[in-house]
């Protein structure tokens, strides 16, 4: 009985220890940078595709502020 508490203790320790890893939650804030990154140079594309000056604006300001955010999430896990 006290093994099977001590099991289930160990086991609920390491999920608490690994969701509230703040390198984990870090990484997984890079993760979504860089797919944030990929929808906007989708949108960057079609843009110059389509030669629209003012969404190629909107989506080159959301580039250069995802590329900072990215800059500052890795100068944080460093």
């Amino acid at each position: 009985m006290i093994a099977l508490i001590t099991g289930v203790v160990g086991i609920v320790a390491t999920l608490l220890a690994w969701f509230l890893n703040p390198r984990r939650q870090l990484y997984a804030k890079i993760d979504d940078v860089y797919k944030q990154l990929e929808e906007c140079y989708v949108k960057r594309d079609k843009a110059l595709a389509t030669n629209d000056s003012d969404s190629l604006t909107l989506v080159t300001a959301d580039i250069i502020r995802l590329c900072t955010l990215k800059t500052s999430l890795f100068q944080r896990l460093g």
